[in-house]
């Protein structure tokens, strides 16, 4: 087995399995979901100290920015933190009610319990009384330039009206295999996307340095989001969990299929999902510096 896959996908010093990011594919819209183990998927890594660090940072002095809980996730936050507790977390039990000033605040501590024990995000969605699937909750410390608290309560169609194409061909299949899946197992994919900050938390009310045609190949940085899909055993609510691992431009640049790889991404991707992916400005100058790189062998 590649030793790569037997670390956590949030390893920061883990080198990428590059093709999973940047299939030898002109670019499209693909579900790219196969088998994986949620407990790998939420494992402790080598960077867990800092990333929980500043989790805890966020969920500490902007709790209300970083998490969300409605009604409707409750029964899903409880499943989740046993589950969470099964795996070794140590997620804050809840508080009696004579310890606390009001029942509700109580589920919400929870969540930022657990959202300060794993490194990462993660979201529920929840069936409604007509069997619908919508956002319900979470906590989401590092966005790529998105804010949870807009999300909740759509559907995924609605969650992803924003990406050009994306409902058009992968409603019905993403719609299909959450019927399906088998509660227990887990799905992973991956997503690539580019930003001119190495930072964790791209929060969409953060300033934000865009990237443009002036960008240097020392300012572009790959934000990969290692993401997994969990059916929860008793409440059937669908865990979304999203774990960020950021990387320059250079080292994609010194790995010779990366690079290919990309380019032909830059190349193909269609100017409304570059616009998406706020390339417009700098997609050719990025691929102009990918090109014309010497990969190191």
């Amino acid at each position: 087995m590649d030793p790569v896959h037997n670390k956590s996908p949030g390893a920061q010093n883990s080198e990428p399995d590059w093709r999973r990011f940047f299939p030898d594919a002109d670019h499209r819209w693909a579900m790219g979901l196969r088998r994986g183990e949620a407990g790998v998927f939420l494992a402790p890594t080598e960077s867990s100290a800092s990333v929980c660090a500043e989790r805890n940072h966020w969920l500490s002095t902007e709790p209300r920015t970083y998490a969300v809980l409605t009604k409707e996730a409750e029964p899903a936050l409880a499943e989740t933190v046993t589950f969470a507790r099964s795996l070794g977390f140590a997620v804050r039990p809840e508080q009696s009610p004579r310890d606390r000033s009001s029942r509700e605040e109580s589920p919400f501590d929870q969540l930022l319990s657990l959202g300060r024990v794993w490194e990462s995000d993660f979201v529920w969605l929840v069936a409604d009384k007509a069997g619908t699937r919508r956002v319900a909750g979470g906590v989401v410390c590092f966005p790529s330039h998105w804010d949870l608290s807009e999300k909740v309560g759509r559907t995924l169609s609605e969650t992803h009206s924003v990406v050009p194409g994306l409902n058009a061909a992968l409603d019905r299949q993403i719609e299909t295999f959450l019927d399906k899946i088998v509660p227990g197992d887990a799905w992973l994919r991956e997503n690539a996307g580019f930003s001119r900050s190495p930072e964790f938390n791209q929060h969409i009310k953060r300033p934000r340095t865009r990237l443009d045609v002036s960008v240097t190949v020392d300012e572009v940085w790959i934000r990969l989001e290692h993401q997994m899909l969990l059916k929860l055993p008793l409440t059937h609510s669908i865990l979304f969990g999203i774990r960020v691992q950021v990387v320059p431009l250079r080292q994609v640049l010194n790995t010779p299929y990366a690079a290919t790889a990309m380019t032909r991404l830059l190349s193909t991707i269609s100017p409304e999902a570059a616009d998406y992916k706020g390339l417009s400005d700098a997609r050719e100058t990025i691929r102009n510096i990918s090109s014309q790189a010497t990969p190191a062998n």
